[in-house]
């Protein structure tokens, strides 16, 4: 069977929107047939580390309690990593979706050759930096005693064997940015798919062991991790060297160009700084989780809320997602008010949607903590209460994202930069030691300090969307200026 014709097929049955509808077409309709996939695509990556926390979850005695809670916090180093990945990322967004907004559908094809040699390239390197520094990172948020000890054992054991696939994830991600851009959000959806399917019959194989394969524990779901993405990763490659998904990949494509790698840089910068210094902002986060009085037992019940927040928020990222294509490639084909009605429209929507979904969330609290860890009651006390405070600030989450989702779309990554380091640094970390340690309110504090975060912060994405600046197209502007400019 021929793997492209059948994507090919599945897309044509699924309803990909064609190049005149995305600039043409009813801006509901447009954005739903992109956003539906992104929301999979995005739930199908959340179950990954759910799939992972719900199987560790079932090891005996406090093996579960560490590894659950190890893992959550490995990923926050992971995200810090791969923060200048994901800013190359945004800069290739922006210019496929312009250039094939503007109909340059060649210089959309160097675009994605440049992002995949840029992610390959650095990827290497930032995963043997990040096995190397696992030890004194881990040393550092843990802090000392024999809960903190058993945490930065179990997240050793996890976090190298994530860093050694890195590449993959890179390029997978390189992947994703580049079909979206083009308008594609269907293909990644589908091989995302494959790879979860493929990480849910690994896991409990790996974490248990079953015949001559032995118990491997957290390293189990970590091995399984990485393979699956890896066929994911090298399913995308070998589409787009194919040519039939409308971008074709071809070597020289992949032969550095500096003035192009210069504009990436340069968009994607600004992009990745916001990224790493909101990873390095959730690092500091475990380190004060790590330091309450309840440490395990906070740390257990962040990991395993954060996972179903996670869930909560394919809507919200899928809706962002679309909006950055729609905005990309409406400035692009220079149709600025098509570019701000998608803008406004997309808003309104992602509030209401993110406010029913609250409501829903603050009344089952308890059933969704008790179905991650469901033999630890004081974890599922406390996991019901992060959910409780956290939900009241996600319809505000949601403007903030769909704000930062324009932005990527239109290359204006210093202003996406400035409310991402904003929400972290200037609200997040300062609220949240403020209400844990000064007020003395602990680990509900934590969870305070990290919704009203959100809520200040729409008020400051409001403020720079208000300002216009990012319906500016960068496709046509020189290196030179874009540093000028300002972003």
């Amino acid at each position: 069977m021929d793997i492209n014709k059948t994507f090919l097929y599945l897309k044509e049955k699924m309803g990909k929107p064609g190049k005149d509808e995305m600039l043409e077409g009813n801006i509901y309709s447009v954005m739903f047939k992109l956003a539906w996939p992104l929301m999979i695509s995005s739930f199908l990556m959340t179950l990954y580390n759910l799939i992972d926390t719900i199987w560790l979850g079932r090891l005996p005695g406090d093996e579960a309690k560490y590894s659950v809670g190890a893992m959550g916090m490995s990923w926050s180093l992971v995200f810090l990593m791969m923060g200048l990945g994901m800013g190359f990322g945004v800069a290739a967004l922006a210019l496929i979706s312009q250039h094939t907004g503007a109909r340059k559908f060649k210089e959309a094809n160097h675009d994605a050759g440049q992002l995949y040699i840029l992610s390959i390239l650095f990827s290497i390197v930032i995963g043997a930096i990040g096995y190397l520094m696992t030890p004194f990172f881990l040393d550092f948020l843990t802090g000392s005693g024999e809960e903190a000890v058993q945490l930065a054992h179990y997240g050793t054991q996890y976090l190298q064997i994530i860093f050694l696939g890195l590449p993959f994830m890179f390029m997978f991600f390189s992947f994703e940015f580049i079909l979206r851009g083009w308008g594609d959000t269907i293909t990644p959806m589908m091989i995302t798919a494959i790879s979860v399917t493929a990480n849910l019959f690994l896991d409990p194989v790996l974490i248990f062991g079953i015949g001559p394969i032995p118990k491997m524990g957290i390293q189990g779901a970590a091995i399984a991790t990485v393979i699956t993405r890896a066929i994911g990763a090298l399913t995308g490659l070998y589409l787009l060297f194919r040519g039939d998904l409308g971008i074709r990949l071809k070597l020289h494509h992949m032969i550095p160009e500096f003035k192009k790698i210069k504009k990436i840089l340069i968009i994607g910068f600004p992009a990745a700084l916001g990224r790493e210094g909101s990873a390095f902002g959730f690092i500091l986060l475990w380190y004060f989780i790590n330091r309450l009085p309840n440490q395990s037992v906070a740390a257990a019940a962040y990991g395993a809320g954060n996972r179903i927040l996670n869930i909560t928020f394919l809507v919200m990222g899928g809706l962002a997602m679309a909006m950055s294509t729609m905005v990309g490639q409406s400035l692009g084909a220079k149709m600025d008010d098509r570019a701000q009605s998608v803008a406004r429209k997309g808003m309104v929507l992602m509030f209401a949607l993110m406010s029913i979904i609250a409501i829903l969330l603050f009344f089952l609290r308890n059933i969704l903590i008790s179905f991650m860890i469901p033999e630890a009651p004081d974890v599922i006390k406390e996991g019901a209460n992060f959910l409780m405070i956290f939900a009241l600030a996600m319809p505000f989450f949601g403007i903030f994202r769909g704000i930062t989702g324009i932005l990527e779309g239109s290359g204006h990554t210093v202003q996406q930069m400035f409310l991402s380091l904003s929400r972290l640094w200037a609200l997040r970390i300062p609220l949240v030691y403020i209400f844990a340690f000064v007020v003395g309110l602990y680990s509900s504090g934590v969870w305070l300090g990290m919704a009203l975060s959100n809520v200040i912060g729409a008020g400051f994405a409001i403020f720079v969307y208000s300002l216009g600046r990012w319906r500016e197209s960068v496709i046509d502007k020189e290196p030179s200026e874009l540093i000028k400019g300002g972003d």
